[in-house]
């Protein structure tokens, strides 16, 4: 059986969140008390972006070259062999910004994955501000980036599994048929009774879903 496998990337592909790797380096320490706005559910996680993204102060090519240093979890090439072997789509998506992802997948060989953020983004006066090409104005949680959505629009038919680590994640974890969660998606998991399979590295996610699907079944199904 084939999946529809959607993969977070901040904390999940990355070892660290890189728009909070980029804020700590490169943006006004104002940035935090936003975050604390957002924690206690005083703003969503939108408006939280969008004020720190203004904060920032750095060229393009600065922040390209710094995101471009940043470690990533080397499951992610066993997660995405995984889904040849098994004939499973693979999308990554994040809450985060595009340029950061996309210095990362490059980096890594791995921009050739669909994936899907918010849009960072220069005006005239090289002030930097996001966009959100996928956004909806029904997001329950409030984000930049409706996973809900995405996933809804992609499924069809097909099982829906996902992979994360974060409050971004918590709504879309209702709506898909397999979870697996870490560090504060695993404690909502847990404290909103979801079913899912905690992992620390996306090599376990692979082997899980090998241990599904393994090679044998999935050669006499080519």
């Amino acid at each position: 059986m084939k999946l529809n496998i959607f993969c977070d990337f901040d904390g999940t592909i990355t070892e660290v969140d890189t728009t909070d790797a980029i804020l700590e380096a490169f943006a006004l320490p104002e940035y935090r008390d936003w975050e604390l706005l957002w924690e206690q559910g005083l703003i969503t996680g939108r408006e939280c972006m969008e004020r720190q993204t203004r904060l920032i102060n750095a060229h393009p090519q600065t922040l390209r070259l710094f995101c471009k240093h940043l470690p990533v979890d080397v499951g992610i090439y066993e997660l995405e062999n995984a889904c040849l072997r098994t004939g499973s789509s693979l999308m990554i998506v994040s809450d985060g910004i595009d340029l950061s992802m996309d210095a990362v997948l490059k980096t890594c060989g791995l921009g050739h994955i669909p994936h899907c953020s918010n849009r960072l983004r220069w005006d005239s006066g090289r002030r930097p501000f996001l966009t959100f090409p996928f956004g909806n104005p029904n997001c329950r949680g409030g984000c930049g980036v409706c996973k809900c959505k995405i996933l809804d629009e992609t499924r069809r038919d097909t099982p829906a599994v996902y992979i994360g680590d974060g409050l971004s994640d918590s709504c879309v974890v209702h709506r898909a048929d397999r979870v697996f969660a870490k560090n504060r998606l695993r404690e909502y998991c847990l404290q909103n009774e979801i079913s899912h399979e905690p992992f620390a590295k996306l090599s376990e996610v692979a082997r899980a879903l090998d241990d599904v699907y393994p090679e044998e079944l999935v050669r006499d199904s080519l």
